[in-house]
């Protein structure tokens, strides 16, 4: 079997685009950055996110069952750093965000986002896979944020 930093190593080589994915527990705003998350149905539109039960922001998705995946622009990198877990507490002092169809907040500048209730959870090993039901989207141009080798990029592709 695969070692732990054999697997962390290779996984550093694969890019992913960041996310910030947020929620609402008991009217407080909660968000962590995550680049685990894949598209898992397009009828009905639907997602994944894999997040860390040991994760405070675990217990904001798994208790709301709501969540909002946020895909970072690359010029938002002081985000992912902020919510990687530079900041613990009132983490959404002086952020500029709105809500759309769950409560859950979405960051202003956010290349996209996408609006979920938890349709289903299932834990693997230390994290959780939720699927979320996508209840609203939206998307703008701009260039994604992008983690490779255990750093943060703007991936410098411009969407439309």
């Amino acid at each position: 079997m695969t070692s732990t930093s054999e697997f962390k190593h290779a996984m550093r080589h694969v890019p992913t685009g960041v996310t910030i994915v947020t929620s609402l527990k008991d009217g407080e705003p909660r968000g962590l950055t995550l680049s685990s998350f894949a598209s898992a149905s397009i009828d009905p539109p639907a997602l994944l996110i894999c997040v860390n039960r040991e994760a405070r922001s675990y217990l904001y998705i798994s208790s709301s069952h709501i969540f909002c995946v946020n895909v970072l622009a690359g010029e938002q990198r002081h985000l992912a750093e902020r919510f990687a877990g530079k900041v613990r507490e009132k983490q959404f002092d002086g952020i500029a965000y709105e809500v759309d169809a769950t409560g859950a907040p979405v960051l202003s500048e956010s290349i996209a986002h996408f609006d979920c209730e938890v349709a289903a959870e299932h834990h693997v090993g230390s994290h959780s896979i939720f699927i979320g039901h996508v209840v609203s989207c939206r998307a703008r141009s701009g260039s994604p944020l992008g983690y490779f080798n255990g750093g943060y990029h703007d991936f410098g592709i411009h969407v439309d």
